[in-house]
């Protein structure tokens, strides 16, 4: 895998792939006559059968697409795949109006899957990943991000069909720090990580350098939810399932750890204060030993830290335990129900579940299942090689899940208040916890 120095389409599909299915608002096509979401006359021998499919796409994930296309066409030339490109603020307003239009895109990114389910905007492929066996193939904490029922993501008929790829979100480590301070190999368990810290700070290093002015200190903290909870109790969450709560004793325990590690210092003394700017230029001049973070940070580091950092999944709470990370799908379309080709736009889908998908998603920067590497993260590996053997020891124990900033908009808002109270020890792990479910529940009442 080589990680793309200068692309911003990791970032950019991280922000808004994130919010896919997750946002909350009201469908542009309640009003245009319903499609026929159920495909009828389902086939796969449709490979020689010349036809036109339209992707559409946002414009910071042009090159990568189009390079799927091109994988795509090369192994089936009857079919052409065009794109359609819209600029990236512009496209989760633009992508439901295209939808519901007369003359779809037939291949789309969803900003809000249940909406477009509830309008017939998208189409069942409980049918195509019968025919193709997808369910096989693909992560079930991946997949299960595009079954909706009754309104609700997690379970139910499949509307989102693809592979498997993302950023991988885990610890990234300074290699001379790591020699200074005598971690000789990748924690097993997130007691020999703290352990590696308390050395950290006693030779005078610091464990970790975090932003928390913009609460970026949220991705150490859904790492540690994912911990203590499991991805799927997250998964609940995120997806709202009814019954699904925040204010369990396991998310207790997790806040308590981060708040913890705090008073013990191990995190840069003005993390309040920094943003994930400053943040990536304290670890890349060697001003701390951790940082938890997502590979597009591969991006933002200078090309002269090259070969100097790592990157390993978080440790789980004991050894053994499945590893966990959040991710946001990069491999995952909705067929249109509009669309005139669903046959063809359900093999593009299948194609995505390819070993020649995942090497072009691997192409551009983000690991996938299906690449073929090595099997175990390695602490001497490139952090090329890391992030990707990473992400298929994830995929492989099924633990993706989502960030809890993505259950409901009001999380999302509350967070970054309670992390900095809990940094700056004026709050409790109970109180905070508290909060956050007090604005979930909130949130459940204002988007039903």
């Amino acid at each position: 895998m080589r990680l793309k120095r200068g692309s911003h389409g990791v970032r950019i599909a991280a922000a808004m792939i994130a919010t896919v299915s997750l946002v909350a608002c009201s469908g542009p096509g309640g009003n245009a006559p319903a499609a026929d979401t159920m495909p009828t006359d389902v086939r796969t021998d449709v490979g020689e059968d010349a036809a036109t499919i339209t992707l559409f796409t946002a414009a910071g994930l042009k090159d990568y697409q189009q390079g799927l296309a091109d994988a795509f066409m090369e192994e089936h030339p009857a079919i052409e795949v065009e794109l359609q490109v819209e600029a990236d603020n512009n496209y989760n307003t633009v992508a439901p109006r295209l939808l519901a239009s007369d003359d779809p895109p037939d291949l789309a990114i969803v900003p809000d899957l249940t909406g477009a389910v509830r309008d017939g905007l998208v189409t069942d492929l409980d049918a195509y990943d019968e025919a193709y066996g997808w369910s096989e193939k693909v992560p079930a904490s991946v997949l299960d991000a595009g079954r909706v029922e009754d309104g609700a993501i997690g379970t139910g008929s499949l509307y989102v069909g693809g592979g498997a790829a993302g950023p991988l979100v885990g610890v990234f480590y300074n290699r001379e720090l790591a020699d200074k301070v005598g971690m000789t190999k990748i924690p097993a368990n997130l007691d020999e990580l703290e352990d590696v810290m308390a050395k950290a700070k006693s030779t005078g290093v610091t464990p970790i350098v975090a932003s928390n002015a913009d609460g970026l200190i949220g991705h150490l903290y859904n790492l540690l939810l994912g911990d203590y909870l499991g991805s799927k109790s997250v998964l609940d969450v995120v997806w709202r399932k009814p019954g699904a709560s925040l204010d369990t004793p396991e998310a207790v325990e997790a806040t308590a750890r981060l708040q913890e590690w705090a008073k013990a210092g191990y995190f840069n003394e003005d993390a309040n204060a920094i943003n994930q700017d400053a943040s990536y230029g304290r670890f890349a001049s060697g001003e701390g030993l951790f940082m938890f973070q997502g590979s597009w940070m591969t991006q933002a580091l200078p090309a002269s830290f090259d070969g100097e950092y790592g990157v390993f999944p978080m440790p789980p709470l004991e050894e053994g335990d499945p590893a966990v990370s959040m991710t946001a799908n990069t491999l995952a379309y909705s067929i249109a129900s509009r669309s005139d080709e669903k046959n063809a736009a359900a093999l593009f889908l299948d194609f995505l579940t390819s070993p020649e998908a995942a090497a072009v998603a691997a192409e551009n920067g983000y690991p996938a299942a299906g690449v073929a590497g090595a099997e175990e993260v390695s602490l001497e590996a490139d952090a090329e090689t890391q992030i990707q053997a990473g992400y298929s020891a994830i995929a492989a124990s099924n633990g993706f899940f989502s960030w809890i900033q993505n259950s409901v908009p009001a999380v999302n808002t509350d967070l970054p208040t309670q992390l900095q109270l809990l940094v700056s020890d004026k709050t409790t792990p109970e109180d905070a916890v508290g909060h956050l479910q007090e604005a979930y529940q909130g949130g459940l009442q204002e988007t039903s």
